[in-house]
């Protein structure tokens, strides 16, 4: 209970930060490829453990919030691509799969928990960090999706985190990443982000990642400032050779994330 006390007191100290607006410089992503599941580095076990204390505060805390402003986009992958069972992997509580789902803020406006909205035959949540879905996942889905969970991956831990995110997926991967330090800062004094890149080292990434999945279509999407100071979100996808175009939102016409 003095745990949950000091991380409770530590929460509300979090205020009137001011947020990190700039746009990060392009460098490669190098993670440890001796790290694994099995042999994690240090610091993601040390954060694993503070996201299991930051759990306790609220049941608001890590409720599902984040992944509201993409289920319209994600619907729409999982008709097109006829994706009938999903894993939801870094879940958090998972409130908009349960009745719950009218906890979440706005979530309301959804009218029904996700795998009714989604359509979907059957689904499974992962958290490490939350007791009712850290079981790590059995089998195969359609589709995986990860919102707001790889840029708090220390970078050395990413190689191996990428990889399983990859493992469970049949058709589709949606990955949702901020490209800027979190308002957030942890009892231990570092930022939540753990993971700052410009969104082409993590398309990068991604893209190589993807190589040996060659029935997979990865659907990659980054909320990053622009040069004035505004939070814009660029979406990509990713298939086989690899090849990655940008999606457009006023126009069906795909462009090469080359020529940007």
């Amino acid at each position: 209970m003095k745990d949950i006390k000091k991380v409770r007191k530590k929460v509300e100290e979090l205020k009137d930060i001011v947020i990190d607006a700039s746009i990060p410089e392009r460098k490669k992503i190098h993670f440890n490829p001796t790290l694994s599941r099995e042999k994690p580095s240090k610091r993601y076990i040390e954060l694993l453990s503070i996201y299991k204390d930051l759990h306790k505060v609220s049941e608001k805390m890590f409720n599902g919030r984040s992944l509201m402003k993409y289920i319209d986009v994600i619907g729409a992958y999982l008709e097109k691509n006829e994706c009938k069972t999903l894993l939801d992997y870094g879940s958090g509580k998972g409130h908009l799969y349960t009745e719950n789902y009218k906890t979440v803020e706005r979530g309301e406006e959804m009218g029904e928990p996700l795998p009714d909205r989604w359509g979907l035959d059957s689904y499974q949540l992962y958290d490490p960090a939350y007791p009712e879905y850290r079981e790590l996942p059995t089998g195969k889905f359609d589709a995986v999706i990860c919102t707001d969970v790889i840029e708090h991956i220390p970078t050395p831990d990413l190689g191996w985190v990428i990889d399983e995110i990859y493992s469970y997926a049949k058709k589709i991967v949606f990955i949702n990443v901020a490209c800027f330090k979190a308002l957030k800062i942890l009892e231990d004094g570092t930022n939540a982000h753990a993971s700052v890149f410009h969104k082409f080292d993590w398309l990068d990434l991604l893209e190589y990642k993807s190589i040996p999945h060659k029935d997979l279509v990865i659907y990659p999407f980054f909320d990053m400032f622009n040069e004035k100071e505004e939070v814009v979100v660029s979406g990509f996808k990713t298939r086989h050779l690899p090849v990655t175009v940008e999606l457009k939102q006023k126009t069906e016409e795909d462009r090469d994330v080359r020529d940007s």
